[in-house]
């Protein structure tokens, strides 16, 4: 029909525009944190655009959803303003068709969501903690600058580097300090390198051909140890299991069927539900009047957005506690706020989704 592709045109319009801010303002604040932790020598430098890109097709399906949803409202708001609506509602297609032909212009959507959450974001998930892990390999020295004093593990540690090889993955003349409640350990070596080891991909300094001085400074008990080579653990990385379970195949989820694999996989499915919901409720939620402007109900829409949202993640957390039976999941959730898209149609287009007994007895 001319007047639906006109308004699927309108939207799309609308979403591309939409999108491209949302990913403008989400790739700058990724961006930032990465510039962040490659000035303190997590990763390096030239693997910021590949973990990017990872990342933002990671979050995509997060993305979508949203940006289609302010989409049908900008233009269907638009329309409002315009009397476009009241143009279409006096040549036969009110709401009730809108909201018919928005319904299954979003299952589209819905399907590509689908595919992006459950497969897509997966794999771009995997290879982004195995980038991740490779670039904090061969950050190796970075962050660490020579002359100058630099301090880890909340200032439990301090390195000091003469000079750094023109290899750039090793250094020479070090000077460690390593403070405990017992004491203070001082570790002077003639090279070290740094290393990235263990399961939580802890990020440690080995240094070779050097001594150890024992105790605290000002006493005359000193131990001193010599040492062809010695580790000292400069960072310690926590919450790698929740990254991992991000970046595990939804198959392999199904399979484990643990309290945390289900979360997950309830999480996933419920990106491409919202698309159908948050586009049904956009539909009513546009009506303005031209006196109102094409903004007026998009603080109550955001506030809808974010309790929706807010709501599945805390039904998710309480799966993962088993606080909250698997089985009950996310669905009441969805059911909830389907309901009051439902609701919000039926008084909009009260006429038209009027129940049957009620069109029986009206004369």
């Amino acid at each position: 029909m001319i007047l639906h592709r006109y308004l699927f045109r309108e939207v799309l319009q609308v979403f591309a525009a939409v999108l491209a801010v949302l990913l403008l303002v989400y790739v700058s604040n990724r961006f930032v944190r990465y510039l962040a932790q490659a000035a303190s020598g997590y990763i390096s430098n030239d693997l910021i655009a590949e973990l990017m890109l990872l990342k933002l097709a990671e979050n995509l399906a997060i993305l979508v959803p949203l940006a289609l949803y302010l989409a049908v409202l900008l233009a269907l708001g638009r329309m409002y303003r315009d009397s476009e609506v009241i143009a279409m509602a006096a040549g036969g297609v009110g709401i009730r068709r809108l909201a018919h032909a928005l319904a299954w212009f979003a299952g589209g959507f819905a399907l590509v969501v689908g595919v992006l959450s459950l497969y897509i974001s997966p794999q771009a998930a995997q290879l982004q903690q195995s980038l991740f892990e490779q670039a904090k390999g061969k950050a190796q020295i970075a962050g660490i600058q020579p002359g100058r004093f630099r301090e880890f593990g909340d200032g439990e540690r301090v390195v000091y580097v003469e000079s750094i090889a023109a290899d750039g993955e090793s250094m020479r003349n070090v000077f460690v300090e390593v403070r405990r409640p017992a004491g203070r350990d001082l570790l002077v070596a003639e090279r070290a390198y740094s290393s990235v080891s263990g399961a939580e991909g802890d990020r440690f300094m080995v240094l070779e051909n050097g001594h150890r001085y024992t105790g605290e400074p000002g006493d005359l008990d000193f131990v001193i140890t010599r040492f062809q080579r010695h580790a000292v653990r400069l960072e310690q990385q926590t919450g790698a299991g929740y990254q991992r379970l991000e970046a595990t195949p939804s198959v392999e989820l199904l399979r484990e069927r643990g309290a945390r694999s289900l979360a997950e996989l309830q999480w996933r499915v419920s990106l491409p539900v919202s698309v159908v919901l948050l586009v049904l409720m956009a539909v009513p939620l546009a009506r303005t009047s031209p006196r109102q402007g094409r903004y007026a109900k998009l603080v109550t829409a955001f506030v809808l957005y974010f309790l929706y949202n807010n709501a599945i993640g805390i039904a998710r957390k309480l799966i993962e506690r088993e606080e909250l039976s698997a089985t009950v999941g996310v669905w009441p959730v969805h059911i909830v706020f389907g309901t009051v898209a439902v609701i919000l149609l039926m008084h909009q287009t009260s006429l038209g989704w009027a129940l049957p007994w009620r069109r029986a007895v009206s004369p």
